[in-house]
């Protein structure tokens, strides 16, 4: 097995995590954004 397709199969999958990372923390913020606006709206 080639050492160098080993490392870009590393990459890619560094690379998804990273992404899946990103996603989650979008998501939590987008969420925390609309939950603020709620509460303000509610008072």
């Amino acid at each position: 097995m080639n050492r160098n397709t080993h490392g870009e199969e590393r990459r890619k999958v560094e690379q998804a995590t990273s992404n899946e990372r990103m996603d989650r923390l979008d998501r939590i913020v987008r969420w925390s954004i609309a939950f603020v606006r709620q509460v303000r709206h509610n008072e």
